[in-house]
């Protein structure tokens, strides 16, 4: 009996031992996996974080690019009325000139030439401030 007895203790250790064996295997897989989690939310905060950069940048050479284009075709526009306003000056200013043979000072001062010069001027300084923003966006 006492065999028994004795197999039964060394049965009981056998199993105390695996059973803290299997504790610390428990737990050790469980630290991992905390170990684990944490890094993985580290890395999606960064990749969040990274991904979200990337669309504001992206959003602002957007923005850039459409301001650009916009401002161009503005240029454009402008440049395409300063021809306009040279063809309509050198055809009111030749017209004038075989009627009288002369182009005197009181007709490049009267209102619809001082209207034409005026309005070239403006749109000189439009272009210039044009050129300037969309160098500011290059």
């Amino acid at each position: 009996m006492e065999t028994k007895k004795q197999t039964s203790a060394k049965d009981q250790s056998a199993i105390e031992s695996l059973k803290n064996f299997f504790e610390n295997i428990t737990e050790n897989v469980k630290e991992g996996a905390s170990i684990v989690t944490e890094k993985i939310k580290d890395n999606s905060a960064k990749v969040y974080v990274a991904s979200a950069e990337l669309v504001e940048e992206a959003n602002e050479k957007i923005h850039q690019y459409s301001d650009k284009v916009s401002l161009q075709k503005e240029q454009k526009r402008i440049e395409n009325r300063q021809i306009e306003i040279v063809s309509e000056f050198g055809v009111i200013t030749l017209n004038h000139y075989i009627s009288s043979g002369n182009l005197h000072k009181a007709f490049l001062t009267n209102k619809s030439i001082q209207e034409i010069v005026e309005e070239y001027k403006s749109n000189v300084k439009v272009l210039q401030a044009i050129e300037k923003k969309i160098k500011k966006l290059n």
